[in-house]
């Protein structure tokens, strides 16, 4: 199994020429349609391709571009939204009255950030991109009307909420081992289960969250995750059969 952690290195874009006006014209086009996406293409990255339809190709969605390390989701602030992950992964957190931050799990591909909002009309959570990511914005009235004429939108946040509850629970299994290293452990195979299921291989972690939110989430220490990651990296290198 190999691990790879976040960088956190960026390169500068090029520097580009002035574009003309007819360039510019085009190229505005083109990124209001590429800041779009559909009902479609929500329901394809849920799984449920079986849904789509031309009602569906119909419906669009704005999308955002969250950069690395900037909220999404302000604890405590109203909730209007719910996001959809198109790209990208985030950390959900909550805050205390100390300013600890409390990483509660991890949303990424199709995964729906919000949904704790349902409840009492404000964000019980806040959420961080943990990496250059983007999430489409569905009004929640908007979903909810949509819901109510559409089997498809309705499917989708059932979806989205089973898949919620599933992570708690997954969350919950985690947690019940007393030993730290286990839990660790625990962790790193349910995360390359989620991975695997969105097409990457399960034996190369993609970890883009740092060792502190993982140490945040499990309620071990940091120096723990530490040693546990650094002995699988080891055993990555000299094992054959680990890639």
């Amino acid at each position: 199994m190999t691990l790879v952690t976040p960088t956190t290195a960026y390169t500068d874009l090029p520097k580009l020429k002035p574009a003309t006006a007819t360039a510019t014209a085009t190229a505005t086009a083109a990124a209001a349609s590429a800041a779009r996406c559909t009902a479609s293409d929500l329901l394809r990255w849920a799984g449920l391709a079986d849904q789509v339809s031309d009602q569906t190709d119909r419906m669009p969605y704005a999308t955002r571009r969250i950069r690395a390390d900037t909220a999404l989701v302000h604890e405590g602030n109203p909730f209007d939204y719910l996001y959809f992950v198109c790209a990208g992964s985030f950390k959900c957190v909550q805050v205390d009255a100390e300013g600890y931050e409390q990483v509660l799990g991890f949303a990424l591909h199709a995964d729906m950030i919000g949904l704790d909002g349902m409840s009492r009309g404000r964000h019980a959570s806040g959420a961080v991109a943990l990496e250059d990511s983007t999430v489409a914005a569905l009004p929640f009235a908007d979903v909810m009307s949509a819901s109510r004429r559409m089997p498809a939108i309705e499917k989708l946040i059932q979806r989205a909420v089973g898949a919620e509850l599933l992570r708690r629970s997954d969350t919950q299994y985690l947690m019940s081992a007393a030993s730290s290293e286990v839990r660790v452990a625990r962790f790193l195979l349910h995360f390359a289960k989620r991975q695997n299921a969105l097409g990457y291989s399960d034996r190369r972690i993609r970890l883009r969250m740092t060792r502190r939110d993982i140490a945040s989430h499990l309620g071990v220490a940091h120096e723990t995750v530490s040693r546990a990651l650094t002995a699988l990296q080891q055993v990555g290198r000299h094992r054959g059969d680990l890639p």
